[in-house]
């Protein structure tokens, strides 16, 4: 049975984006990578954007990947006012346009991925309420791979994603490439009219990052092998019936785990298709 899947890539760039990119090349895993635009710091680690790193982005779109926003300094849009959270996608958008001239290719998707999936209200990232028998499962898809708290949003949080949606929309943001996910609770609630970039999986790569380790933080998940068996267990991955959407990672010192499970799921005949 195959089974196929989008490669998406979270928080690039780093000083392992080249080998990542060169990585997927090998394996013929085609990948949209999320692009920070600026240094900033995320679980008191500091990390770095295409302003400070931007040759291994150009040298990503010449190797056919796709780049994505990620915002400009990965903050939660919950804890921004509505002008932030704009100024934080358009300085990003400026950056992703100069990495596309410099790499001499055209733009084909304006994809727009928030940072610990906050799209504005916090844990809240649908009405898991609207969402009706649906509502579970998604809880349990975001609660399971997320640093976020589940807690329902203010009015106002409502209210600016909401508004964030519209100016998504108004600028031309889509979830083109994605398609082909027919979930029940992907196709029949607000994930499939989102603007942004959502998904189906995450890999939960991040969990193994050793930097947020020696900080003291502790995750849901341990080991490799506890998250090689979260791949071979879900059961949504594990369906024919769909395409999914992968989220991973492109963390310094994470190199070594976000290939090994990319590779367990190319082991399990999951075959990943163009962005």
């Amino acid at each position: 049975m195959t089974l196929t899947a989008y490669m998406t890539i979270d928080d690039s760039p780093t000083h392992n984006t080249d080998r990542l990119t060169d990585f997927l090349v090998q394996r013929d895993v085609p990948a949209a990578l999320f692009c920070i635009g600026s240094a900033y710091t995320d679980l008191d680690i500091p990390c770095q954007g295409m302003e400070q790193l931007p040759d291994p982005i150009v040298r990503a779109i010449a190797k056919g990947f796709v780049i994505g926003n990620h915002t400009y300094t990965h903050r939660r849009s919950s804890e921004l006012p509505y002008e932030e959270v704009i100024a934080e996608i358009e300085k990003t958008e400026s950056l992703i346009e100069t990495m596309y001239r410099r790499a001499g290719k055209t733009r084909t998707h304006k994809l727009l991925r928030f940072p610990h999936i906050d799209r504005g209200a916090g844990g809240w990232i649908v009405d898991y309420n609207a969402a009706g028998e649906h509502g579970e499962t998604l809880m349990e898809l975001f609660g399971s791979g997320l640093n976020i708290r589940m807690t329902p949003p203010s009015d106002a949080q409502i209210e600016k994603k909401a508004k964030i949606q519209d100016y998504l929309t108004r600028e031309g943001f889509c979830t083109g490439p994605f398609g082909g996910v027919t979930f029940p609770w992907y196709a029949d609630t607000e994930m499939a009219k989102a603007r942004d970039s959502l998904y189906t999986f995450s890999t939960s790569d991040w969990m193994m990052n050793p930097d947020f380790r020696a900080a003291g933080y502790t995750w849901l998940y341990n080991s490799l092998d506890e998250l090689k068996q979260k791949i071979d267990t879900d059961m949504w991955l594990n369906s024919a019936g769909s395409a999914n959407i992968v989220l991973a990672h492109d963390h310094n010192n994470m190199f070594g785990a976000t290939t090994a499970l990319i590779d367990h799921m190319l082991s399990k005949n999951i075959r990943f298709l163009p962005v």
